[in-house]
């Protein structure tokens, strides 16, 4: 199982102050990220024409994209900047402790090595040429089928890649223990579309032929093509990003035998050794398994040791082949929207300790970043939204008894884990593990083993529930549906998500609008498959899923007349408007609320959403990213929101409105 990161490259990336409409003076765009960003509306925008353009023209246009970016979206990337440069900062010192002698607790010597052994470019280029080399020279040794299979499944026992890897997830009847499940991946691109157009495929094929030049082969333009025409017909039978949605919730089983049986090729015997007996065994995709199955049993071998190569090495390849590197990067910036530049060196370590060691550097940081954050205050803005979501679903008209009761149990038993981890449980901690200051390859390689060991103890003992999944400092959150918890961190809890000056109906139109729709997550109709204790058993009826699937159907007509994918995008939208649903009735109890009190709750929704992409960054995430773009979570959404055109006196013919007929109306 591959955990960390071993490539550098940056990955690419979730009162009357608040209503002032005074015009800023003109200047030159800026990519400085000030303390505390302001969004002065667009006077010269009608709200409801583009409240988006209204709401964010101003802030967009004051903003200049930095080269070594992709996108920025306000309220997120302004956060992950403060605390990415506090991370350099502080690993930067550590760096200077360790090679000064200075003492340092044990953690702080891990995230100091780990660092700066990243920092040595010259240790890294040996590293990675004794990578290439070592690889070649397996491949080349390699003279027969199963040999070549054995290969593989060594590869992935050892931690290391290969078309197969193991994992595990929450049992589905029994969340307390552990599945395992096995997966297949012989695809590069993103998604099946990129392989399928002519010319992301043509420079796709000339990377891929760099490649080869580079590492030695003899027959690099028969090897790219060969490689090229695996990934394409991989990526033609796996399923695309908006059929993923119900393959994981989807119940499924297989047992060791029959895996061993319909997947020899595979190779699983010694990890499946490693599986209790009584382990429940996931078989998610059998046709893309199937597929991988007869690929390894009846393509060419060299063409298959040539697919091994690229996806080993390639994503290794940078200090000592700048040539490669750099043919890959402008591939990337062509059709994937990399930014114009790599970030610098120290950037790029300190974004590589925040992949690998992200539990363990946030807690060295979180304390000299938020010292005094009123934690209770935020709990009771968080418990308010979620008393909401329960009043909601007791007056809701089309739910059954079954459904309504199933809906509120599973509210209020819902865990909120908010702010920071306060145990060891929560914080899990990553295994120790050997690190040297001369080997950043080989550090990675032993987390990524320690992290499969890990993982294989842990399917014969109680499964930790109370784990984050994301370290404090990340600005995110999440609901996790087998547990029946929603995680809200500190990280993104700073403006304009959260400032415990404003007024609460201010708030409530920001955070509250996120807390909401990750809970809402619950009830929904993914949700709905887990009860109130995490366990795959459907609590709706099947007449309460098709009447909510019907309410949200509109919303794929509505999302894709603006440029979406309305299928994959379709669950995240309805977990907006779940959002600001209840976030709204939150703050506006029966309604009661002043009309600016009700605009400035639009206001800082819409502010969540403000930002700056690159077109190619756009395009890759309208096709793979199942949330939708910033101007679609505001302009489709509060078109959604009756109480919007209220509080704006929109007309009806206005943009911003729509009929009556047309509104999504779910909760």
């Amino acid at each position: 199982m591959r955990f960390s990161r071993l490539s550098l490259t940056l990955p690419w990336l979730i009162g009357s102050q608040l209503l002032a409409a005074t015009q800023p003076v003109a200047k030159a765009p800026s990519s400085d990220i000030p303390d505390r960003r302001e969004f002065p509306v667009n006077e010269n925008v009608n709200a409801c024409e583009n409240f988006y353009e209204y709401a964010c023209s101003n802030a967009v246009s004051a903003f200049k994209l930095r080269d070594d970016r992709s996108s920025h979206t306000f309220s997120f990337s302004d956060s992950r900047e403060r605390i990415l440069d506090r991370k350099k900062s502080f690993l930067k010192d550590l760096g200077t402790k360790l090679s000064s002698k200075d003492g340092l607790p044990e953690r702080g010597k891990l995230l100091a090595t780990v660092y700066s052994a990243c920092m040595n470019p010259e240790a890294r280029a040996k590293e990675e040429r004794a990578e290439v080399q070592k690889v070649t020279t397996e491949l080349a040794a390699i003279k027969t089928r199963p040999e070549f299979l054995k290969f593989l499944a060594q590869k992935r026992d050892a931690a290391e890649p290969s078309f197969v890897d193991v994992g595990t997830a929450a049992n589905q009847d029994k969340p307390e223990i552990y599945d395992f499940y096995f997966d297949a991946d012989m695809q590069s691109l993103p998604e099946r579309s990129y392989y399928l157009k002519t010319d992301v495929a043509g420079d796709f094929d000339k990377v891929l032929e760099k490649f080869f030049t580079t590492i030695g082969d003899k027959k690099a333009s028969a090897s790219a093509k060969a490689v090229l025409k695996l990934e394409t017909e991989f990526a033609k039978v796996h399923p695309l990003p908006s059929e993923m949605r119900a393959i994981w919730t989807q119940r499924s089983s297989i047992t060791k035998k029959d895996i061993l049986a319909k997947y020899p090729s595979f190779d699983l015997k010694a990890a499946l050794d490693k599986v209790p007996d009584t382990a429940n065994i996931r078989h998610f995709i059998p046709e893309t398994y199937a597929f991988t199955e007869k690929t390894l049993k009846t393509a060419k071998l060299e063409d298959l040791k040539a697919a091994y190569a690229y996806k080993a090495l390639a994503p290794l390849m940078d200090d000592a082949y700048p040539e490669f590197f750099n043919a890959r990067y402008a591939f990337n910036q062509k059709h994937l929207g990399a930014p114009k530049v790599r970030p610098v060196r120290e950037e790029r370590c300190t974004q590589m300790v925040m992949g690998s060691y992200n539990k363990e550097l946030d807690e060295q940081v979180l304390p000299v970043m938020f010292p005094d954050f009123p934690q209770e205050k935020f709990i009771a803005l968080a418990e308010k939204v979620r008393a909401s979501i329960i009043d909601g679903v007791k007056t809701n008209q089309w739910l059954s008894d079954e459904g309504r009761k199933g809906a509120i149990e599973k509210m209020t038993k819902a865990k909120l884990q908010l702010v920071k981890p306060m145990t060891e449980e929560e914080w899990y901690f990553n295994p120790p593990v050997a690190v040297a200051i001369d080997k950043p390859i080989a550090n990675a390689q032993a987390l990524d083993q320690a992290l499969q060991a890990r993982m294989y103890t842990e399917l014969s003992q109680t499964r930790n529930r109370d784990r984050w999944s994301m370290g404090p400092l990340t600005v995110n959150a999440y609901y996790s549906s087998t547990d029946n918890k929603f995680v809200m961190p500190i990280g993104i809890l700073q403006y304009p998500f959260y400032d415990p000056s404003l007024p609460v109906e201010v708030n409530l139109g920001a955070v509250g609008a996120v807390i909401g729709h990750e809970l809402g997550h619950g009830i929904d109709d993914q949700g709905s498959k887990f009860d109130g204790d995490g366990k795959l058993r459907q609590w709706m009826s099947e007449k309460d899923v098709e009447a909510f699937k019907s309410r949200g159907t509109k919303f794929v007509d509505q999302f894709t007349k603006i440029g979406h994918n309305g299928e994959l995008t379709l669950g995240e939208n309805i977990g907006d408007l779940t959002g600001v649903t209840f976030a709204y009735r939150a703050a506006f109890p029966e309604g009661k609320g002043t009309t600016e009190q009700k605009k400035a709750f639009f206001l800082q929704y819409a502010r969540l959403w403000c930002g700056v992409e690159l077109p190619k960054y756009s395009e890759q995430m309208l096709k793979t990213d199942p949330h939708s773009r910033g101007y679609a979570r505001v302009n489709a959404q509060v078109k959604n929101q009756p109480a919007f055109a209220e509080a704006f006196s929109c007309k009806k013919t206005d943009p911003m409105v729509l009929k009556a007929e047309d509104i999504v109306k779910i909760w």
